[in-house]
């Protein structure tokens, strides 16, 4: 599995030539898509998407069928999420990170401080103060680590959906 980030760089076509070399060419068996963004600890705050330019980016590239016909660990409504379709908060503690210091919180984009368990990251991190329009540090970000456990929440929640990431 690969994760590829893309920037404000990056055109459509190039996304779809990485992904199909990706893909076709080296045959990977799955890969993510993390769109980056200006979080605090990023050495390069000028090259980042914002969230028109990201889902303008994806929808693109997306376009005439695109996406499946390449092998994406995402679920569908993730996929949606990054061209627009519709929308998600965040949901962080989905994929938390662990490291030597511990459980990073709220996300391992942001340095809020550690926690030694999981529990305890859940019980000391205040959930709600995170997120597009609640910290502007989170204003431009779409990253997997926070949409995606909401997309697969909103999957499971959905016999339609549900079998529409199956079928995949």
């Amino acid at each position: 599995t690969t994760n590829t980030t893309f920037f404000n760089t990056d055109t459509p076509q190039n996304v779809i030539d990485v992904l199909n070399f990706l893909n076709n060419d080296l045959n990977v068996d799955g890969m993510m898509l993390s769109p980056a963004y200006a979080y605090e600890k990023a050495p390069d705050q000028e090259n980042f998407l914002g969230v028109q330019e990201t889902r303008e980016l994806f929808r693109k590239a997306f376009a005439e069928g695109r996406r499946k016909g390449w092998r994406l660990n995402h679920s569908p409504l993730y996929l949606d999420f990054l061209e627009g379709k519709l929308d998600f908060p965040c949901t962080a503690w989905g994929i938390p990170s662990y490291s030597l210091y511990g459980w990073q919180k709220p996300c391992y984009l942001m340095g809020d401080g550690y926690a030694e368990s999981y529990q305890e990251l859940l019980d000391t991190t205040d959930w709600d103060s995170y997120g597009r329009g609640k910290d502007p540090r989170c204003a431009n970000c779409m990253a997997h680590c926070g949409h995606e456990p909401t997309a697969l929440a909103a999957t499971l929640g959905s016999l339609r959906e549900t079998i529409r990431a199956a079928a995949r």
